[in-house]
């Protein structure tokens, strides 16, 4: 299991590293486990569209990840599949997906 503090990722600015591109598919995914778990309470767990990376017996799992906000407020995946633990986050509130997800917007209303 992964455990994760994107702030060792991140820029001071919260932007991906332009020198370590080969950092940006992790980040990604961490970053989209944050928004799925950042809004919900502790003790709680929500469904994600985030497939799970594990390959039992060399076979891909069928799963999807599942987040599960701890008590201390880190962010738990999980495959709902396989059952395996991915990564736990902490230190995840001040980054840019840290107030979940993006709210809808009006694209006929200019920003």
């Amino acid at each position: 299991m992964l455990i994760v503090d994107p702030w060792h990722w991140l820029t001071k600015d919260g932007e991906f590293p332009e020198d370590h591109p080969q950092l940006r598919p992790r980040i990604v995914r961490i970053a989209r486990f944050i928004e799925y778990g950042a809004e919900i309470p502790p003790g709680w767990a929500r469904s994600t569209l985030v497939e799970c990376k594990k390959r039992p017996d060399r076979r891909p799992c069928q799963g999807f990840m599942f987040v599960m906000k701890q008590p201390d407020d880190s962010i738990l995946a999980i495959c709902d599949d396989c059952l395996e633990e991915e990564a736990l986050i902490h230190n995840w509130q001040d980054t840019p997906w840290g107030h979940g997800m993006p709210p809808a917007r009006d694209l006929a209303e200019p920003d």
